[in-house]
């Protein structure tokens, strides 16, 4: 909630002042902390701490939330009292190896100070800034540490009880561990997963990385697992999220990929209500959707999306899937690019024998009647 009890900075207000004031300098308190909030949680990629140039890194005093201080004693006051705004941040991380000026980590400490006790957003982005060597700069070396990213890691974990919302962008391992109970969600590649300890994560993104070879394990963080969305998975990945996450209720996956791996022989998952992801149009890859439900029961499967035109290599493989599963699915659903007046209802009505209910972007479909 946002703390509206200042009385103290109506004192500063130019309303309170028997001269004319432009309108902007006469909001009142709580007006104007609801504005500071719309433009800070408009911000793309969150509320950036920092600003870099090619080889230099700078407080980024030119957006929002620092630069309403910059217009008024009142508005500066509002501002720095409002901890709701300080608690969305985007920190990148130079990754060079000498160490930042003392000044850059005390500006991320006292920008999180602002935020009092809020729970934090944070994006933490794996950044290249080059290294300065004379008069050249050169790129850091993948084995050699970054004393600036351990500075500004350190204040970061610093707060990591308040971590609520965490997106780690990187192309590199982070070789931390994250104490992180106030955590609701979370994006990672799988690899950082085990390096948490968030017993209260129902929302989980996994991103980039992963292996063929990989070997996918339960751990405590995993348990209350409710909504999982994946950028890129084969059968085998997917099988192994139903074993890894005992309470999934969702699950979404961007792009289906082919794995020379078995599939995990799991075949029954309790809460499994909704599941996400395209249909390949290449028949070959088509074969990791059947793998996906061969033998799955899901008792409690209410909702199946699939990203892909309803045409009737689609419709098949859904039907093809759908019989070697054991589930009530009640919707079928489709995102398409095709127009709903241009879907072709003799390729659709085979679905209606698997589910009650075939839409195409949330409208429901009508059961063509034959004469």
């Amino acid at each position: 909630m946002i703390d509206v009890s200042f009385t103290h900075l109506h004192e500063y207000s130019p309303a309170n002042v028997n001269c004319p004031a432009a309108h902007i300098h006469i909001l009142p308190v709580e007006l104007l902390q609801q504005v500071f909030l719309l433009i800070v949680n408009d911000v793309p990629d969150y509320p950036s701490v920092f600003s870099y140039e090619d080889t230099t890194i700078s407080p980024n005093v030119g957006s929002p939330p620092i630069v309403f201080t910059h217009v008024c004693r009142f508005w500066r006051r509002v501002a720095y009292s409002t901890t709701e705004v300080w608690s969305r941040i985007q920190v990148s991380l130079p990754g060079r190896v000498e160490p930042l000026t003392p000044f850059l980590p005390s500006f991320l400490q006292s920008w999180l100070a602002r935020s009092g006790n809020q729970p934090l957003t944070l994006r933490i982005v794996s950044g290249d800034l080059p290294v300065c060597v004379t008069r050249r700069c050169t790129r850091q070396s993948s084995h050699e540490s970054s004393q600036a990213n351990s500075q500004l890691l350190g204040v970061l974990l610093a707060e990591s009880k308040r971590w609520g919302s965490v997106a780690l962008v990187s192309a590199d391992e982070w070789n931390r561990d994250f104490d992180t109970p106030q955590l609701r969600s979370l994006q990672c590649c799988w690899p950082e997963l085990s390096s948490f300890n968030a017993p209260n994560l129902t929302h989980l993104h996994i991103t980039y990385r992963w292996s063929l070879t990989m070997r996918f394990r339960h751990i405590p963080t995993c348990d209350n697992v409710r909504h999982l969305w994946i950028q890129n998975a084969s059968a085998r990945i997917i099988r192994s999220t139903f074993f890894m996450f005992p309470r999934l209720e969702s699950i979404k996956v961007d792009v289906i990929i082919s794995d020379i791996g078995h599939p995990h022989d799991l075949t029954t998952h309790p809460c499994l209500e909704s599941i996400t992801f395209p249909i390949p149009s290449d028949p070959f890859q088509q074969r990791e959707v059947l793998k996906i439900f061969s033998e799955l029961c899901l008792p409690t499967l209410r909702k199946l999306t699939f990203v892909a035109d309803p045409e009737e290599s689609e419709v098949s493989c859904i039907m093809e899937a759908l019989e070697t599963a054991f589930c009530d699915v009640q919707v079928v659903d489709f995102q398409t690019t095709i127009p709903l007046s241009e879907i072709d209802m003799d390729v659709i009505e085979p679905l209606f024998s698997v589910a009650r209910e075939v839409t195409v972007h949330g409208e429901v479909l009508h059961h063509p009647v034959r004469q």
